[in-house]
């Protein structure tokens, strides 16, 4: 398996995304050491959690004290539904961030959530209407192809993985293969990028013998300079990546 430190020496561009990374990941583990129960139906943290959520947030991201409050306040008081995340719609809080941020806060906050919520799901992992997951309703934006012609997706909020049928729009909006592409970049060797000219979005695909050496995660944020080269042709994607970013260039 390919060490985050490997991929920085090869690929020094990703220094910050992969550390950002690191700290995500800090994050999910400490969560989860406080036992919080997961049940299907729940759409956020139990309130009486929500507190010690947000301030293990501030201290491992290093954010200034109280920046944090209203939110933390909001979840406390049952006022965000992280069930919505995944369809990309962002509630509104008077906090000093952009939507693109707030989204990128929300998703980092709540991926342990919804984690949780894979672990406790009886969901089969095949991705069904529109390519979205079985347990979240995310439309995945990173998918495989193994060397016996398997497809697969990875959902970056829940984790789960399943299998895809791969004919026409990668989200199922168009059969028509004339409005299909698929966009590969030399320096990025393993990963091609399947477009559709009709909604506009795109999935990444990494070849699955390089998916043996990364996770999805790692996998997704290795290859965020396809994400930048097809965002400036005008497509988009319909979930965050592992750091919670969805938009990387001005044209995404």
């Amino acid at each position: 398996m390919n060490s985050i430190e490997e991929i920085i020496a090869k690929k020094p561009s990703l220094d910050a995304p992969l550390r950002f990374y690191e700290k995500a990941v800090i994050f999910s583990g400490r969560v989860n050491t406080l036992a919080i129960p997961s049940r299907p139906g729940q759409n956020s943290y139990p309130s009486e959690f929500s507190g010690r959520i947000v301030d293990c947030f501030v201290s491992v991201f290093d954010m200034p004290a109280g920046i944090l409050a209203p939110l933390k306040q909001a979840l406390e008081l049952g006022e965000i539904d992280f069930t919505r995340l995944p369809l990309l719609e962002v509630p509104a809080f008077s906090l000093p961030y952009s939507e693109d941020d707030l989204m990128t806060l929300l998703f980092l906050i709540s991926r342990p959530f919804f984690l949780g919520l894979h672990e406790v799901s009886r969901h089969g992992e095949v991705f069904g209407e529109e390519g979205r997951c079985p347990v979240c309703g995310a439309r995945p934006s990173l998918s495989s192809i193994s060397t016996d012609g398997t497809h697969m997706r990875y959902c970056s909020f829940c984790g789960t993985k399943g299998r895809h049928d791969p004919v026409g729009c990668p989200l199922g909006h168009d059969e028509d293969t004339a409005l299909l592409n698929t966009i590969g970049i030399a320096r990025e060797s393993g990963f091609t990028v399947h477009t559709c000219a009709t909604c506009k979005s795109y999935v990444k695909t990494v070849d699955g013998d390089l998916l043996d050496r990364l996770t999805p995660d790692v996998a997704d944020l290795m290859s965020l300079p396809l994400d930048v080269v097809i965002q400036k042709r005008g497509f988009k994607r319909t979930s965050p990546n592992p750091i919670g970013m969805v938009r990387m260039s001005a044209g995404g």
